[in-house]
Parts: C-alpha cells; sequence; structure tokens
C-alpha cells in the first residue's frame, strides 16, 4: 500500500510529457483498483460525471506513456 501511494504521489507532480501515464493508469489497473471511489472515481462513473451514459476499461495502445506499450484505459460510450 505504501509504494501504491509513493508511486500515485510521483505520477501526480511527473512533467506534462509524462501525464499520459496517469490518465493511462489511474481507474483501471489491477494496483490502482484499491484506491477508486477514494481518489478517484470508478470508469464508469467518471464517464458518467461527463455526461455520457457510462464508459468501461478497455486495453488499447498506450502511446502516450512511456512506460508500456498497453494498458487498460477507461473509455467512455459515445451516447448520454
Amino acid at each position: 500500500m505504501f509504494f501504491t501511494v509513493v508511486l500515485l504521489a510521483s505520477l501526480m507532480v511527473l512533467p506534462q510529457v509524462e501525464a499520459g501515464c496517469w490518465e493511462t493508469w489511474s481507474r483501471c489497473s489491477g494496483w490502482s483498483s484499491s484506491l477508486t471511489g477514494i481518489l478517484w472515481k470508478s470508469c464508469n462513473d467518471r464517464c458518467k460525471e461527463l455526461g455520457k451514459s457510462g464508459g468501461k476499461c478497455v486495453l488499447r495502445d498506450a502511446s502516450d506513456c512511456w512506460m508500456t506499450d498497453k494498458a487498460y484505459q477507461c473509455v467512455c460510450n459515445n451516447r448520454k
């Protein structure tokens, strides 16, 4: 748990270039799931907050994150 908190804190202060890793992992990673609902909303709840009908985690290319090629990312439904 301590490692997770330290890692998340470091991701929050990284330069904008690396912000893509935070967006890639913050809602859909297994290691971050224990903090869902505490530090951030679930993918489905975040999409609803954005005015969509919901969303889900989908395995996609992670071109915006230098640490991995593929990662689960939150994808919102197109319809409201």
